[in-house]
């Protein structure tokens, strides 16, 4: 069923604003677990985000939609970094 009117993807917002986030504390030495965090609830909502777009799609605006994937793309990289620059802090690598 597809409604008259087309809406935003629920998160899609808080998705983008959590992925692009995590990507710039994952460099920031005490604020690497917030980027872990935020990387992962960003991964999660926009895999939620993904899953109701292959259901629903038509019924969602194409920008809810690219921002949402956006998001989804900027927590896997703010994941990765935050793993890395953890292991480094972690391991002396990178000494204060």
């Amino acid at each position: 069923m597809i409604p008259s009117e087309a809406r935003s993807l629920p998160l899609s917002t808080v998705t983008f604003v959590f992925g692009i986030l995590s990507v710039p504390l994952a460099f920031a030495r005490h604020l690497v677990s917030l980027a872990l965090v935020l990387a992962v609830l960003a991964v999660l909502m926009g895999w939620w985000g993904r899953h109701r777009m292959v259901g629903l799609g038509l019924q969602y605006t194409a920008r809810s939609m690219r921002r949402s994937t956006w998001g989804f793309k900027a927590g896997l990289v703010g994941l990765v970094a935050s793993l890395v620059m953890w292991v480094l802090w972690r391991s002396n690598v990178l000494l204060t």
